[in-house]
């Protein structure tokens, strides 16, 4: 699952509880996904198709970003098999009632609509940041069935400036940083993904 999640990350780039997994070498803070709505029995909607529309996303990412993003969450979704059919459908929408109607004529029965509220990749020191909400409607009825949202960050590492550190440091070698690794926000929405998929399929809690 970890080489299908890098697989996944990779494609949006081309397009509290603490966590011990790093990104960029620094540690991350995960919060659990917060569930304001869910239906009472999650089974009933094993046999449900799903049509997955293009996230919406703040000023500082693109749409393509945004179709990038649901296509991660339709790949998360079909990987784990909690719904019978999961697709992408490429509609424009503003507002539910246009996300629904989508939803009813790509003959999907439930639609998912999701949103990068902020996301902030940081700098080398960390500070990536990313929020997510994701509603899924039944599109028959315009009910919303579940309703979640979930935070990730990644504190800055800040430098030590005290006047011993420093002195220590004018007699020490200079450091050597490490090579850059993979961008935070990719990494991040696509553990934010598997967690909420776990949540769609009945789980309580989400691994760390």
């Amino acid at each position: 699952m970890r080489m299908v999640l890098a697989v996944l990350a990779g494609m949006i780039l081309s397009g509290c509880a603490s966590s011990n997994s790093t990104l960029s070498g620094i540690p991350t803070q995960k919060a659990a996904p917060i569930v304001y709505i869910h239906p009472m029995e999650t089974d009933s909607y094993q046999r449900a198709t799903v049509g997955v529309l293009p996230f919406k996303v703040p000023d500082n990412m693109s749409r393509e970003q945004g179709l990038g993003v649901a296509a991660l969450f339709k790949d998360i979704l079909l990987s784990k098999q909690i719904f019978r059919t999961v697709k992408q459908v490429d509609a424009s929408y503003s507002n539910m009632d246009m996300a629904i109607e989508a939803g009813r004529k790509a003959g999907v029965d439930l639609v998912m609509a999701g949103k990068i509220n902020y996301a902030f990749e940081g700098v080398e020191l960390g500070g990536a940041r990313v929020d997510v909400s994701v509603r899924l409607i039944n599109a028959g009825t315009g009910n919303t069935v579940w309703y979640v949202e979930q935070t990730m960050n990644q504190p800055v590492d800040y430098p030590d400036l005290g006047f011993v550190n420093r002195l220590l440091e004018s007699f020490s070698r200079p450091t050597v940083r490490k090579a850059a690794e993979a961008p935070s926000v990719p990494n991040m929405l696509a553990r934010i993904a598997f967690d909420m998929a776990e949540v769609f399929d009945g789980a309580r809690t989400v691994s760390r």
